[in-house]
């Protein structure tokens, strides 16, 4: 998904946000689809896409990387699982 905000001061900004089912995984799906959503971010006139993913979720992490998002904050302890293991959750943007 992509949510294109709507204020002035922040139309420069959108969100992405992709789930693929695990079957799925390794068929170039996600690349694809972040092709796509920065595509129409540029047609917009987006300048910054924007994205959260949870810690440890490499394989989230890597696809991040290869479509050019670059890490820019940290949340510490956002997601409690039921275990009661605390996880941070990582802020990603990409320049368009």
């Amino acid at each position: 998904s992509i949510s294109f905000e709507r204020l002035i001061k922040t139309r420069h900004r959108a969100s992405v946000a992709i789930a693929i089912k695990q079957k799925y995984w390794g068929l170039g799906m996600g690349t694809a689809m972040f092709s796509e959503m920065i595509a129409s971010a540029r047609e917009k006139g987006v300048l910054q896409l924007e994205l959260d993913y949870i810690e440890g979720n490499e394989r989230a992490r890597r696809l991040y990387k290869k479509a050019g998002f670059t890490e820019v904050a940290r949340r510490p302890d956002a997601i409690r699982l039921r275990d009661g293991t605390k996880l941070s959750e990582i802020s990603m943007i990409k320049k368009l």
